[in-house]
C-alpha cells in the first residue's frame, strides 16, 4: 500500500490564502492529517516487513490492540497515531523512532 505523494506539494496546495490574506487553517489541518496517516502507514508497513511474527505477537509485546496496529499500518482511523504508540511499535520491533521536519 505505497501511497506515494509529494508532501511539499500537498502542503503548498493546502495553504490556501483567503480573501483577507489569512491562511486557510482548515484546509491545512485536513492536508496535514492525510499526510500524517500516509507517512505512518508507510513507516509501519516498512517496519513490519521484517517482523517474523503476527500482529497478535506484536500486540503482546507492545500492549497495543491488534486493531490499532492494523489501522496504523493501513493509514485508517480518525485519530492519528500518537508518538508514544509509534515508539512502542519501534521498540518492540528493535527499531528506532525518528521524527524529521524538513
Amino acid at each position: 500500500m505505497d501511497q506515494s505523494y509529494d508532501s511539499a506539494v500537498e502542503l503548498d496546495d493546502a495553504v490556501a490564502i483567503a480573501d483577507d490574506g489569512e491562511i486557510d487553517g482548515e484546509a491545512l489541518r485536513a492536508s496535514a492529517r492525510h499526510i500524517a496517516r500516509v507517512e505512518v502507514a508507510d513507516a509501519v508497513q516498512d517496519a513490519l516487513a521484517d517482523f517474523p511474527g503476527s500482529l497478535r505477537d506484536l500486540q503482546r509485546q507492545t500492549g497495543l490492540d491488534p486493531a490499532v496496529l492494523s489501522r496504523l499500518a493501513q493509514g485508517g482511523g480518525k485519530q492519528g497515531a500518537t508518538v508514544a504508540s509509534l515508539a512502542q511499535v519501534a521498540l518492540a520491533l528493535g527499531k528506532s523512532l525518528r521524527i524529521v521536519i524538513e
